[in-house]
């Protein structure tokens, strides 16, 4: 019993990570109703922009941080520029083998430029331990809750109040109607792509000092899909319900059962959900005239 704190203290933590990466996936889904499968190589070159601007380049970690949101965020633009928006009237399945296509090369372009080993980030004195009774918090997971925390209330005020984010609020109700009514439905795709790459670096540079960063780092889009699919992937706060469930399920899930089982809870969580809810606990359900 004196664990449960310490297990939902880090299921807290791995769940902000979640979310974020769940909120990058809802962003496009709701601007384009397509799954974006380059998400996790976008998160993978974030990680990586952060960690080699730390270690090679000696950059402070807030100054990496900045340079990996920003170089995602060009790679999402590109990606749009480039692939998506010669797709924008191909049926939805091309556009989402299209997000395939990008991730593997993504992907590769990422194994070529920083090989298959390992890196990680050095420790920082100023990321002491928070010692409370009875949990114990990590500098670099207060740091992960707090930004998740600030993404999460800027988005918010984003789409309530920004133009941009009202007319991807449009666009994700009704693509036509909004088009009728002045809208530009491809600046409101390649701002959902490139904001989007923005979350993905901003996820990756926060959970890279906690693990090491190598080709595999990308599994994350996985929980974030899962936690988009829990909560639904048309809801901004289905996406952050969705990422604290799987997280806090993973971590009583390991307390109660062999760690080796955990990975499986992803796909687990997504049955149930799919199965009881398809559209998610926040989803909504989408009625299309033909």
């Amino acid at each position: 019993m004196s664990m449960l704190p310490q297990l939902l203290s880090a299921g807290v933590v791995s769940g902000c990570i979640y979310a974020l990466v769940a909120l990058g996936l809802v962003v496009v889904f709701k601007a384009t109703g397509v799954i974006n499968f380059a998400h996790g190589s976008t998160i993978l070159i974030g990680a990586y922009i952060g960690v080699t601007a730390v270690r090679s380049v000696g950059l402070p970690y807030p100054v990496a941080f900045a340079a990996a949101v920003v170089v995602a965020a060009a790679i999402g633009w590109i990606s749009y520029a480039a692939v998506y928006k010669r797709l924008l009237g191909a049926p939805h399945m091309i556009q989402v083998l299209a997000t395939l296509a990008v991730a593997n090369i993504l992907s590769g372009a990422a194994t070529l430029t920083w090989g298959s080993e390992s890196y990680g980030f050095p420790p920082s004195a100023r990321m002491r331990p928070i010692m409370t009774e009875p949990v114990v918090v990590t500098g670099q997971q207060a740091l992960i809750v707090v930004g998740a925390l600030i993404v999460m209330i800027a988005l918010t005020a984003y789409f309530r109040y920004g133009r941009s984010g009202k007319a991807m609020r449009a666009l994700a109700e009704n693509q036509v109607g909004a088009g009728l009514c002045g809208i530009r439905t491809d600046r409101v795709f390649a701002i959902s792509i490139t904001l989007s790459g923005a979350l993905g670096a901003i996820a990756g540079v926060l959970y890279a000092p906690l693990t090491l960063v190598d080709p595999s780092f990308g599994w994350l889009l996985i929980k974030g899909f899962a936690a988009a699919a829990v909560g639904g992937l048309t809801s901004l706060p289905g996406a952050v319900v969705g990422g604290i469930v799987l997280g806090l399920c993973e971590s009583l899930w390991v307390a109660a059962l062999p760690a080796l089982w955990a990975p499986s809870l992803s796909y687990v969580l997504i049955i149930i959900v799919l199965l009881i809810k398809p559209t998610g606990l926040f989803g909504t359900s989408a009625v299309q005239k033909l």
